[in-house]
Parts: structure tokens; sequence; C-alpha cells
């Protein structure tokens, strides 16, 4: 088939592998080449320099190797998107690169190639307007000729280890509307004012794992999301974000103190994510955050915030993220997270709160992730539990829980199945901004899970006072990853129907009043994946604290 006329080829997001062919050059005709997203392999071939007339080139997210350098004799081309692959070469001048004054895109971001910004000279018409530079290894301080962009909309230069001050003038560019520097060590004090300008995407400030200090500016204009998280601010959150045009905030991790400002989810307000976690925030939660009509995901944890959370925040009704881990807060069950329909990950973990769990915790429907450990909730664990069927993962370790673990399990339809790998959990709002994250005691170890697939099932009830017999309908939630019921005063013979738990990676029974044969099929299992899998143990312990034979 004589291809030589065809001037657009879009192949993009299938899942195309091998290699690109060498021929491509007999493509002479064309204009736009896009394959991003595939499985391609391999280098790019030094043929498609031939194509003189390629205005757009995205290759974006393969899995490239080797270099780059047959790109930089395309000089017609508009759009550069190479971001996302496996390549090694290092790119020894990026003015060499820049044979088209024409780019208006360039996309090397976590290409694998490292850029040298030299001291050659830009061509003054070389004029971006996006232009991604992540993790290309640039090193040294903020390059210089960004200063004369003066049409770049779109920014990010993250983990390139650059150091030194933010400059004045980047932040004076005049149509910037997207600026990302995290992961960088970069240092020094931000203006009190600062302003982007209009852009696609919400206009964001990304300034996220860095050395920054002092105070948190007061006046953001025409900006939507902004990330401080996990530099060295200090002082009180500026009571000016409150009534802002910001709909992401995080400052977590940090050292602001003082009170979370009361000007929070003012009447007009857009805030859809918040998160002021792990600062040295004090007082109580304002009663104004169920202002926040929009408000999706809410994470305060790692302060001194104490005392009883207000009732007042049931007009948060958006909220799909309630994250209180660590903090000092006290009494009963919220009331107002029992009206959150829409709430699908809860983790109340290492505060004070007391009394039982409300039965109607089964009326939360979205309910994917229950973290509610190390409290000193008492009463027996309520059976409306069984109602979540899109419960994930549970966690009511370290209470002072009593009576049974409830009979009927065959409501907890997640974790009857094993859902297929891949499928991430929760309210990612955007990649850009925040998912969720979890801690799980699994094979014996604590580990922490930043990206939470649905794969990663559990039960942890572990650390309480719960009696009776383990209810052989454990067995149907065949999902399970992990299971723990340690150190409790369970009795009986161990079900059989654990056996046919397949999922199950990790099991923990130990210290319990356990008696009878460890069942047959259970310890089969246990020695196979011994000596079939040695380095990749599953942890079954059981037989400590109990008086099991085998």
């Amino acid at each position: 088939m004589n291809l030589s006329k065809l001037e657009i080829l879009a192949l993009d997001f299938n899942n195309i592998t091998d290699h690109l062919w060498s021929d491509i050059s007999k493509l002479k005709n064309l204009r736009l080449l896009n394959i991003m997203q595939n499985s391609l392999q391999g280098s790019i071939p030094s043929s498609i320099r031939n194509i003189s007339s390629l205005q757009y080139l995205s290759l974006a997210g393969n899995h490239f190797t080797g270099n780059s350098g047959c790109i930089s004799q395309l000089s017609r081309l508009k759009y550069l998107m190479l971001s996302s692959n496996n390549m090694n070469g290092m790119i020894e001048s990026f003015a060499s690169l820049i044979k088209s004054s024409n780019l208006e895109m360039i996309a090397l971001g976590f290409s694998g190639l490292t850029v040298k910004v030299d001291q050659n000279p830009f061509p003054p018409s070389f004029q971006p307007q996006y232009l991604d530079l992540n993790a290309c290894l640039l090193g040294g301080t903020i390059p210089d000729f960004i200063s004369n962009l003066t049409q770049v909309r779109f920014l990010t230069l993250s983990h390139n280890n650059l150091s030194g001050s933010i400059p004045s003038w980047l932040l004076k560019l005049p149509k910037l509307g997207y600026l990302d520097l995290s992961s960088n060590q970069l240092q020094g004090v931000l203006p009190p004012h600062i302003e982007l300008h209009s852009f696609e995407l919400p206009t964001t400030l990304n300034l996220a794992s860095n050395q920054l200090r002092g105070s948190i500016p007061p006046l953001l204009e025409n900006v939507e999301a902004v990330d401080f998280s996990g530099n060295n601010f200090t002082g009180y959150i500026p009571l000016e974000l409150g009534i802002g045009e910001v709909k992401y905030l995080s400052l977590s991790g940090n050292k602001l103190h003082g009170q979370i400002p009361s000007s929070f989810c003012h009447s007009n307000n857009k805030l859809m994510l918040l998160d002021l976690s792990n600062n040295s925030l004090e007082g109580t939660v304002p009663t104004s955050l169920g202002n926040c009509t929009s408000l999706i995901f809410l994470k305060l944890g790692g302060n001194n915030l104490g005392g009883e959370f207000p009732d007042g925040l049931e007009g948060a009704k958006s909220l799909s993220f309630l994250d209180l881990t660590g903090s000092h807060f006290g009494g009963p069950f919220p009331g107002f997270i029992l009206k959150l329909q829409d709430l699908g990950v809860l983790k109340l973990g290492y505060n004070r709160f007391q009394g039982k769990i409300p039965p109607s915790i089964g009326d939360l429907q979205n309910l994917r992730i229950l973290v509610l450990e190390s409290n000193f909730f008492n009463g027996s664990i309520p059976p409306e539990i069984n109602k979540l069927e899109k419960l994930q993962y549970v966690d009511l370790s370290s209470n002072k829980l009593s009576g049974s673990i409830p009979e009927r399990l065959d409501g907890l339809k997640m974790m009857r199945t094993r859902p297929q790998d891949g499928n991430l959990l929760g309210y990612v709002i955007s990649s850009m901004y925040t998912g969720v994250e979890l801690d799980m005691v699994s094979n014996g170890l604590f580990q922490k899970y930043e990206v939470v697939r649905t794969y990663l099932n559990g039960i942890d009830f572990s650390a309480n006072s719960l009696t009776g017999n383990i209810p052989s309908e454990i067995g149907l939630l065949k999902g399970l990853y992990m299971l723990n019921l340690s150190h409790n005063q369970l009795f009986g013979e161990i079900p059989i129907t654990i056996s046919e738990m397949s999922g199950l990676e990790s099991l923990d029974l130990s210290f319990n009043n356990l008696s009878g044969n460890i069942p047959t099929a259970i310890h089969f299992w246990t020695i196979s994946l011994l000596l079939t899998y040695p380095t990749t143990i599953s942890v079954v312990e059981f037989q400590q604290g109990n008086t099991l034979t085998q």
C-alpha cells in the first residue's frame, strides 16, 4: 500500500508493541504523527529526520530508549512530545535542539533524557507556550533563558535538583498560568503577592517538596490550585486564602501553627480539596467548613487539633475523603459523618474517639476504606457492617471492642472476589493533586501504600477483646489480601473455610485462645507456598498464644 501522500497518522492510546518502523521516512508528506501511550520500544529511527513536513510529533508514554539527536533536524516542528519514556541520551545543548523557531510545545519530562542548558543563544522567535522539562537532570539554578519566554503559559521543571531561590522574574512572566517547581532543592521566601494568568487547566502553583521558608503568601490572585506541601513554611495560615479563588489547597508537611481560619468556605466558596495535615495547628475545627458544599477531600491529621468534631460540618455533603489520622479529637463517633452519603474513604485512626461504632455506619453505601484504629471505641462490631458492599479495607484494631465477629459477611462483595490489578482505588481529583494513601500491616511488616489498588483488600480486627468463634462465613471473602484477628480472646477451632480464601497472602490469628487441629488444607497450602515461592513467602501466623496442633 502506497501511503506517501498520508498527512495525518494517529495511533495513540492503543496497545501497539514492537519498534517504530525504520522506513517511516517513506511517509514524506506526514504533518502529524501521534503514537503516544502505547508500548513501543527501541530507539527512534534516524530516518524520521527526513520527514521535513512534520509539524506535530508525539511519542510520549512509550518505552523508547536511546537518544533523540535525529529530532533536531525537523525544522518545521511545532509540537514535540517525548515525555514518559526510557531514553538515556543527553541533549548537550538545549538551544541546538531548537532548530524550529515555531515550536509551541516541548515535552521532555520523564523521558530519560538529560538536558544541558548551555550558553548558546536561543533565537528570539523561540517562544513556546508549553515547556515540560521534568526530571531532565538540569541541576543548578532555574535557567535564565526562561526569563525571555513571554508567551509561555505552562512551565514545569520538577524533579531536577534545582537549587537557589525562585527568581522574581519567573513569577512575573506575562502569560504564565501553570508553574510546577516541585521536588527540587529551592530555598528562600516567596513574595506576598503572586498572580497567575488564565489557562485551559486550573491555574496552578506547585512548589511542593522544596526547602522554602517564611510565611505563606496572603495574596494569590487568579490561582486555583496551590501545593506548598513539604517545605519549611512557618507562621499562620493567611485569612485571605479562605476567601480567594483557590479550589485545591495543600499546605501539609510544613511548620504552620495557630488555628484553621474561619474564613475558609465563605458563602461563594469553590474549595474542593483542603490538606492541612502534618503541621502544628491547634484548636478546634471551624464550623464554617460546613459551608464547603463543593469540598471533596479534607485531610487534617497530624496536628494538635482536638475537641469534638462540630456537627455543623454535615453541610459539606460532597465529601468523599475525610482523614483526621493522628490528632487529638475525642468524644463519640462524629454524627455528621453518617450523613455524608458520598463518603468513600474515612480515616479516624490514632485519636481519642470513644463509645460505640454506630450501626448506621452501614448506611454509608459508598464507603471503601474504613480506618478507626487506635481509639477507644467499645461495644461490639456492628453487624450492619455487612451492608457495605463496596468496602475494600477495614481496620478497627487497637480499640476496646468486645463481643463476637459478625456472623453475616456475605454482603462484603468487594472482598469476595479479587478485582483485576491496576484499578486505582480512590477519589483522585486529578493526578496532579492527590490520591489515597493506606498503612497496612501485611506479611508481618508495616507497609505504606501511596497508591491503593483494588486488590489490596484487608480486614484488621487485632488488639481488641473479641470473643467467640471465628465465623465460618469468613471463608466467603476469597478476595482478601490480608486478615489479622490476632491479640483477641477468640476460641474454638480455625474454620476450614479459611483454606478456601485463595487471595489471602497474610493471615495472623496469633495470641488468641484457639484450640484443636490446624486444618490440614491450610497446613498443606502454607508448606506448598514456602516450597514453591521462597522469595515471596506468605506469612501465616496462628500458633503463638494458642493451643493448636498440626
